[in-house]
């Protein structure tokens, strides 16, 4: 990874490397974009430059990528790189001698491997854990510990802190006094994709750089670099299709789950606005509930995608901006079916019930509620 393999983000690149060559980096930064445009590959590779063995890394804010250091962080094993996003409890917890906890321990500690090695592939991975309840107390608590100790070789050590908005209040103010009184020599690096839900103190701590959304013409070109046998109507569907988001596109290219999740969507609101498919939608949600968080939160995307293909088409009765082209006699017959649909407020439903899962709500309840919602949204009729 260098700093060319990061789409996109030319002023927020240029803006990190000025400052890593006149060292005038702030003690905390604050990284802010939606999901997928490079916030932690970017935090990543500021980091391994701080880093870097290379005499002239910090006068070129450029990493060689072939010192020892370089490697140490490709393998994300560099002694000065510390990465905190959600994990499950347990694995916090003195280990067990033996019995059911050893057992979810060796679980949990399997789970996190397997998520270190999709980050070493791709950087623009999230690392979470679907049954992490959030940045745990514990988890700040031992980087405060860690904070103690100067970092090996004179170089900086640097805290990667993924969605960060996930700390609990506890952890939050621990992180706080952290900042307030913050090592000389370590460089905070917060990635928010909703920084409101941030102590407004951290936020004041940090220094601010906002992500831009990435265009269909650069997540297509990161698509052929990183899939050069695929064929460019498929890298060309999968770069419309994921909305600016370079993690999700390079899911829709390689998991052909894509469509079948943009189906199911399809069949939950075709369900839940007839009368008489009640037991199906009740159905199809049972199914929702038993797939992965990751599952769940694509087919709530797919929706989402929908229903802006509709607004689109309604807006422009242009075929062409339709994102679902396979889908395009659905999106046309849904836009001359329900003109008046409240575009807008299904969008922050949806955006909803997407948070809502992510902080690990009962996936029933919430596509039952949304299913209400959405029918009433569609149909521009007031709840009773």
């Amino acid at each position: 990874m260098s700093w060319n393999d990061i789409l996109g983000q030319e002023k927020q690149k240029e803006v990190l490397r000025r400052a890593i060559r006149l060292g005038r980096l702030p003690n905390a930064y604050l990284f802010i974009g939606q999901e997928g445009v490079g916030k932690e590959a970017t935090a990543l590779e500021v980091a391994k430059t701080l880093n870097c063995d290379s005499s002239d890394a910090l006068d070129n804010a450029e990493a060689c990528g072939v010192c020892d250091s370089c490697q140490k962080f490709a393998d994300l094993a560099h002694p000065n790189l510390e990465l905190v996003f959600p994990v499950e409890g347990v694995l916090l917890e003195p280990i067990s001698e033996s019995g059911s906890k050893r057992e979810k321990q060796e679980e949990a500690l399997e789970k996190l491997k397997r998520l270190y090695d999709e980050k070493r592939r791709n950087p623009y991975f999230t690392m979470q854990m679907d049954k992490a309840m959030g940045i745990l107390t514990r988890q700040i608590e031992i980087l405060i510990d860690k904070s103690v100790f100067k970092p090996s070789g004179n170089k900086k050590r640097v805290f990667v802190l993924s969605q960060a908005e996930r700390m609990n209040a506890e952890a939050a103010n621990k992180l706080l006094k952290l900042l307030e009184e913050p090592p000389p020599y370590v460089l905070f690096i917060l990635i928010s994709s909703r920084p409101e839900q941030l102590l407004p103190t951290i936020v004041s701590r940090c220094q601010p750089i906002r992500f831009s959304s990435l265009s269909v013409e650069q997540l297509a070109d990161g698509l052929r670099r990183r899939f050069p046998d695929r064929s460019e109507s498929d890298i060309m569907f999968a770069a419309r299709f994921a909305r600016g988001n370079f993690l999700y596109a390079q899911k829709v290219l390689s998991d052909s789950s894509a469509k079948e999740l943009r189906d199911k969507a399809l069949n939950f609101l075709r369900y839940a606005l007839s009368p008489s498919k009640q037991l199906e939608l009740m159905r199809e949600i049972e199914d929702l509930a038993r797939r992965s968080r990751d599952e769940q939160l694509q087919t709530l995307l797919a929706t989402l995608l929908f229903f802006q293909d509709a607004a689109r088409f309604l807006a422009t009765k242009s075929e062409s901006v339709v994102v679902n082209q396979d889908a395009l006699d659905a999106v046309k017959r849904f836009a001359q079916n329900f003109p008046t649909a409240d575009f807008i407020e299904i969008d922050r439903e949806i955006e909803h019930a997407r948070y809502a899962l992510s902080r690990n709500a009962n996936p029933t309840l919430t596509f039952a509620a949304l299913a209400i919602r959405l029918k009433s949204l569609i149909r521009n009729e007031a709840l009773v």
